[in-house]
């Protein structure tokens, strides 16, 4: 009797050992805000320093062409800028760019198909010059094969993120040029009246679903999420786990991105449908850079 005790005392203390052992729950994965790793990827704004009107069309290191005359720029106070002056252009044409930047193409909760961004600046003794009222700057945005129907859309910084409006009124802004862009041989014309963020758009659509984000096996806050839409080149960022509105129907490709430590890098990728509300429950997992920059090429 004594033995049979003493063995069913070992058994119980064993089933006890193994369900403690199941009941456990494994820490989820941690990541660092992934700003940083983002901002060492993202192209560099390029520096053109304009000493008179011979030089003063000038071209990105991606085609983008600028005529950045001296005669429609300001101090804020109003004062003339005489020459020399610098312009600085960030060229965006790619979503792995847009990613990059954190620049998605949504205006207003509204899906924008893009033929790129770029970001233009005029500075002079280290102050942002503005343009005069009635002025404009003309762009030159490069494409084969040009639509006939994009706007001009301009970045608002809401303080968060930059959005996007093609009410350049509501901006404060005095003009008469087009609100479209028209097309040549060289992709994309414009005269611009407002410097910053300009992108070449229009809306490809509203309303829909929203999906959400969550993981049982990682701590999703520092982690970057991103939905693409290779259809109208569309780039969504996804903040507090849950997206923008999608139209259901939208063919998407979703790729997260995270970063424990410089050189550590995670990801989950994945192509589908969007056709209603949707909770996707991922698992990050180990990726080299050179893996991760390729997907992101391949967008």
């Amino acid at each position: 009797m004594k033995k049979h005790t003493i063995l069913f005392a070992a058994f119980a203390v064993l089933i006890s050992f193994s369900a403690c052992k199941k009941d456990r729950i494994e820490p989820k994965s941690e990541y660092e805000p992934i700003n940083e790793y983002l901002d060492s990827k993202k192209q560099e704004e390029q520096s053109f320093e304009i000493t008179g009107p011979s030089n003063d069309t000038i071209t990105g290191n991606q085609g983008t062409k600028l005529l950045a005359g001296k005669d429609c720029l300001r101090f804020a106070n109003g004062d003339s800028v005489s020459y020399p002056f610098t312009v600085k252009l960030v060229e965006l044409y790619t979503p792995k760019d847009m990613i990059y930047w954190q620049m998605p193409t949504i205006a207003a909760g509204s899906l924008l198909a893009t033929d790129g961004e770029i970001r233009v600046r005029a500075v002079k003794n280290g102050e942002d010059l503005v343009l005069r009222p009635y002025c404009y700057y003309r762009v030159m945005m490069p494409n084969s094969s040009p639509a006939s129907d994009m706007t001009k859309f301009y970045g608002v910084n809401n303080g968060t993120f930059v959005d996007w409006t093609d009410d350049v009124a509501g901006l404060g802004v005095t003009t008469a040029v087009s609100s479209l862009f028209s097309a040549d041989a060289y992709g994309y014309v414009g005269d611009i009246p407002l410097l910053g963020w300009l992108n070449c758009g229009k809306i490809a659509g509203s309303g829909g679903s929203a999906i959400t984000f969550s993981s049982d096996t990682d701590v999703l806050t520092n982690v970057g999420i991103f939905v693409y839409f290779p259809d109208t080149k569309t780039v969504m960022q996804v903040r507090n786990m849950t997206s923008d509105l999608i139209p259901n129907g939208s063919g998407v490709k979703i790729i997260l991105i995270g970063m424990k430590a410089p050189g550590d890098m995670y990801y989950y990728y994945t192509e589908t449908t969007i056709n209603g509300a949707t909770d996707f429950d991922v698992e990050l997992t180990s990726i080299s850079d050179a893996d991760l920059t390729a997907l992101l090429d391949e967008l």
